[in-house]
């Protein structure tokens, strides 16, 4: 079930309630209709892409599918993503900004026992100086 600000955020670009899932960074993400189309947009920016860059786009074009919102909020996850995100039987539904992820829930709990790598350097490259 999607989460109410996600739904209406949904809603309010797709009126019929279509939702995109696809792979990225090796996991199902949902976005909108429109966050889609911009995706392809931008990947098709890059004149010669590297081998890595084509692997992402085709992982994303193969995985790609639309499913509709029922009345509930929820979503049915088609069995090529459920195989390729590996999802086995409870998930997690995580908001990440502008989408959402769908994890299998022990991935998602090893993914929260891991230690975080020192990002000190990489923040203060983007001058990014954070709130707390």
């Amino acid at each position: 079930m999607l989460t109410p600000e996600f739904r209406d955020q949904l809603l309010a670009e797709s009126p019929g309630g279509t939702v995109v899932l696809t792979m990225f960074d090796g996991q199902i993400i949902g976005i909108t209709p429109g966050q889609w189309d911009t995706f392809l947009a931008e990947l098709d920016k890059v004149n010669v892409p590297s081998a890595t860059l084509q692997n992402v786009r085709r992982k994303a074009l193969f995985c790609y599918a639309e499913v509709v919102l029922d009345k509930q909020g929820r979503i049915q996850l088609p069995a090529h993503l459920r195989k390729s995100g590996r999802i086995d039987r409870d998930i997690v539904l995580a908001g990440v900004g502008d989408r959402f992820e769908i994890w299998d829930k022990d991935r998602f709990e090893s993914l929260l026992e891991q230690s975080d790598a020192d990002v000190s350097e990489e923040m203060a490259r983007a001058n990014i100086a954070l709130p707390f």
